[in-house]
């Protein structure tokens, strides 16, 4: 599954989910996505900003922030 934000020519913006990327092209050209604010079957993507996760977190100094440089005082 896949989840797209759509708009229609009225720049409605909604989410729409789909099977995959064809299921999406198909379902658009075929009209069958409805703009659920006023029914334009006119949908195209819309802009959407990635998804990002946090990586891995820097390990802890033993002031419970990231590792100082060889100055810490904590470091010792």
């Amino acid at each position: 599954m896949i989840v797209y934000n759509v708009r229609c020519t009225k720049d409605h913006v909604f989410e729409e989910w789909f099977d995959s990327m064809a299921d999406y092209d198909a379902k658009a050209a075929q009209g069958k996505i409805v703009c659920p604010s006023c029914g334009d079957r006119k949908i195209v993507k819309a802009l959407m900003a990635p998804n990002v996760t946090g990586g891995a977190k820097a390990p802890a100094g033993p002031c419970g922030g990231p590792i100082c440089a060889s100055g810490c005082a904590l470091a010792d």
